[in-house]
């Protein structure tokens, strides 16, 4: 039996300790905004926040986690920082990365709250639709909100040059 905290809620797994975070997460919790990626640690699908670290889940067992504080996308609530600023950005593509780098960079911006251009590339979380400057973007505004620097506004549509 593996106990921990997910999401500020007491969880005791009744479950092999070798079994991955993320499928804890997702078939015993039911928490399934966690994403499954590539089942290796290297895409950040499946990225959450343990013990304030992003933590990509399918890398780590439940038995390793033993009192451990776990946040997943549930967990940080629909007002942070960095989900009004995915949202102004326009981020969001297919989606399926958007989960697991919101965790990775609400963990960057908890630690580093005014990252470097170094720091924002070395997020290991991948996005298959490329959607990369606006990921950037989206960094930059929630830290300059997380700082006291500047609301987190919705950006204004603009116009494409063939729009007439």
């Amino acid at each position: 039996m593996s106990s921990m905290t997910v999401n500020g809620e007491p969880i005791r797994y009744r479950l092999d300790p070798a079994t991955p975070l993320l499928s804890a997460l997702r078939e015993a919790s039911n928490l399934t905004g966690t994403k499954f990626g590539c089942d290796s640690g290297e895409c950040g699908a499946c990225t959450v926040i343990v013990d304030g670290r992003a933590t990509m889940s399918c890398s780590v067992t439940i038995g390793d986690l033993e009192g451990a504080q776990v946040t997943t996308i549930e967990g940080l609530g629909g007002a942070h920082p960095v989900q009004r600023a995915w949202i102004a950005e326009q981020v969001t593509m297919c989606g399926y990365c958007e989960p697991g780098f919101i965790m990775a960079i609400a963990a960057l911006l908890r630690a580093s709250p005014s990252p470097t251009s170094e720091q924002i590339d070395a997020l290991p979380n991948i996005c298959r639709c490329g959607a990369y400057p606006r990921i950037r973007r989206a960094i930059r505004r929630a830290a300059a909100a997380g700082r006291g620097d500047a609301a987190v506004h919705r950006r204004p549509i603009e116009p494409s040059a063939s729009a007439e």
